[in-house]
């Protein structure tokens, strides 16, 4: 009798999970379809790259890359390996943030995010998340240039190894150009 409403309380937690990324795709729909435009009225740049580093629960730890479509969306790739004497530990995932302010000198944006992490002496974690966050520039008055940095706050997070659904964040810095 456990073990049924064990599967139950499982399928449960997916089905909640499914509700909530069928609402993001939603939100996301909406966002796409506003103007790319700043405070001012002004246009953005349409297009630019970004490299730096972050240190997310989510998408992992290492250098990150990103491919942005100014005022609409970013999608940033992050891995990395770290080595000590006795454990190698490596990282990659993956972000998309889809823009909800259309402004140079902050970003406020919405996505998913994913990431695969092992440590060499255990098994590998794979985690899931929905995250928002905000990006500022370091130097200069835009986040579209110069170096920029930002954090995210992930909720819900899925824990595929240990099945648990939680709080995650992760932080960046980031040379626009």
């Amino acid at each position: 009798m456990e073990k049924q409403y064990l599967q139950r309380s499982n399928i449960g937690d997916c089905m909640v999970l499914f509700r909530k990324i069928i609402l993001f795709g939603c939100f996301i729909t909406i966002a796409q379809s506003l103007p790319a435009q700043d405070s001012v009225g002004t246009s953005v740049p349409l297009q630019y790259s970004s490299i730096g580093f972050q240190a997310s629960f989510v998408s992992g730890i290492g250098i990150s890359f990103g491919l942005n479509e100014a005022g609409k969306y970013r999608a940033r790739a992050t891995f990395g390996i770290l080595t000590s004497d006795s454990k190698t530990y490596s990282s990659f995932g993956v972000d998309y943030q889809v823009e909800l302010t259309k402004r140079q000198d902050f970003r406020v944006f919405i996505g998913p995010g994913f990431g695969v992490r092992s440590i060499s002496t255990e098994s590998s974690h794979t985690t899931l998340g929905l995250g928002t966050g905000i990006e500022a520039p370091v130097t200069g008055n835009s986040v579209f240039q110069n170096v920029s940095g930002g954090v995210t706050v992930y909720y819900p997070t899925y824990f595929f190894l240990s099945k648990n659904i939680s709080f995650a964040g992760a932080v960046f810095i980031s040379y626009n150009f």
